[in-house]
This record gives structure tokens, sequence and C-alpha cells, in this order.
């Protein structure tokens, strides 16, 4: 059974990978945004922005921003994929075949965190090559990996939950802004969470984003403050790293539980 289950999963992941790269212009459209402002604007926002703090490199600040934009928007977008498998009958044939139902969701979410990090692989080669300073150490990589997978991971999650619940394309087009991006400003992307008014600030403290984006920063940029202090209030960045990369643990755990919940009873019903 656990060999069924296993190969099933693989086999839906494989089928996830081919629908969500099946069209060249939908690839183009999720990473074309993030390029521009890797490219222009982040040089832009460097120039008008980057004296914030003299011993930040504020191209690369803002680069790594980029890469926990690019993540959630992609998962959200995703939920696109899962109306259109409800509506036109595909879901129904998976539910028939000799797999746990749970792998159905599983392997989405699977397949769009390969894709995601694909274009987040092309998102910092171009940051590289215009002149962002990563730290490519292999602890460095590391978090910064572990910061996207489970963000993708997360913000899937949320993705599957609310396209299984909202059901149809026109009314769930507006939460992919919604819920994609709109966390992003509050999650330390262009400036200190510090810089939010308080109440704000606090929201910020739990929202995926934010613990995600300051592991990438701590993974990726040496001798600067990652931010995780700001979320803590500690002294040790690796035990507030740490701390972070749990409570991304949980929040994944969360958004996928309550997700393949959702799926169970929209797909009993």
């Amino acid at each position: 059974m656990i060999q069924t289950a296993t190969f099933g999963l693989a086999t839906l992941y494989r089928r996830r990978i081919a629908v969500s790269t099946k069209t060249a212009s939908g690839m183009i459209g999720q990473v074309v945004p993030p390029l521009l402002w890797v490219l222009v604007l982040a040089p832009a926002l460097d120039t008008a922005l980057g004296s914030f703090n003299p011993q930040v490199d504020y191209y690369t600040y803002v680069a790594l921003a980029q890469v926990a934009f690019l993540i959630p928007f992609t998962s959200m977008f995703s939920g696109i994929n899962v109306i259109v498998d409800k509506d036109f009958g595909v879901l129904r044939e998976l539910l028939v075949a000799p797999v746990f139902r749970a792998a159905i969701p599983l392997a989405n979410a699977l397949g769009v965190m390969t894709v995601a990090l694909a274009q987040v692989a092309i998102l910092v080669g171009f940051g590289i090559l215009r002149g962002a300073e990563f730290d490519t150490s292999a602890a460095g990589v590391a978090w910064f990996l572990s910061a996207c997978c489970l963000l993708s991971l997360s913000t899937y999650g949320i993705a599957e939950t609310l396209a299984l619940i909202i059901g149809r394309q026109e009314a769930y087009g507006p939460m992919i802004p919604a819920v994609g991006v709109t966390p992003w400003f509050l999650a330390g992307s262009l400036f200190p969470i510090t810089l939010l008014p308080a109440g704000i600030e606090q929201v910020s403290l739990f929202l995926p984003w934010t613990h995600a984006l300051a592991l990438m920063r701590y993974g990726m940029m040496q001798d600067i403050d990652p931010g995780l202090a700001d979320i803590w209030g500690m002294d040790s960045n690796g035990t507030m790293a740490l701390l972070s990369l749990l409570a991304l643990m949980a929040y994944t755990a969360l958004t996928l539980f309550i997700a393949i919940r959702v799926f169970y009873r929209k797909s009993t019903s």
C-alpha cells in the first residue's frame, strides 16, 4: 500500500509539473514582473531609499524581497488549476485512481513548489548579473532554500483551500493579488517592519511572508540585521532563525492540513 501511495504521489506530481509548465505565456507572465523589479525598479529604489541603512546593500535587500513576492504569487496563481481540474472532470478521474486522496493536493503543492524554485533560480541569476551580492555558502543557501520551500508550501495550502471553497475562476481571480501580494508589503520587503504603524507591525509578526523573508536575508546576506530581531527581540540570530523556521513549518503543516480536509469534504460532497 505504501508503494502504491508513493507511486501515485510521483505520478500526480509529474502531472502537476506538466500542467504548470504547459504554456510559455503563463510562465513568462509570472516571472516578468519580478524580473522588472530586480532589473529596473530595484536599482531605482536603491538610489532613492538605499540610504536608510548605509551598512545594508539595499539592492540585494530588495532583490531577496522579490523572491518572497514571486513564490506566493505563483502559489495563488496555481489555484486556478485546481478549479479547472474540478470543472472539466479531471478531478473525478483522479478520485477513482488507486491513490490516497490526500496525495492529490500534496502532489499539487510539491509540483507548484518545484516550479516556484525554478523561477527563483532565474530571479537570483538575474539579480547576480545585475550586481546583487548573495552569500552562497552551504549554510546560507540551506536557510534560503528552506524558507523558499516552506513559503511555497504554506501559501499553496491557502491557495488550494480558497480555490476549493470559492470554486469559480472569476471569483477566485481577485484573490490572487489580495492574498498573494498584499501581505508582502507588510513583511519588511522594502523597509524594516519596525517602521510600520504599531497595530500593523503586530499583524506582520504572524505572517509567514515575514518569517520567510527574514530567513532568506539571514541566509543570503552576511553581516547585516536580517530583521529577525524585529520579530523575536533576541540577541542570537541563529536562535531566532530556528524559531522562524519552526514557525514556517507550523504554518505549512496547518495550511496543508486545512487544504486536505477541505479537499476531502469537497470531493465527497
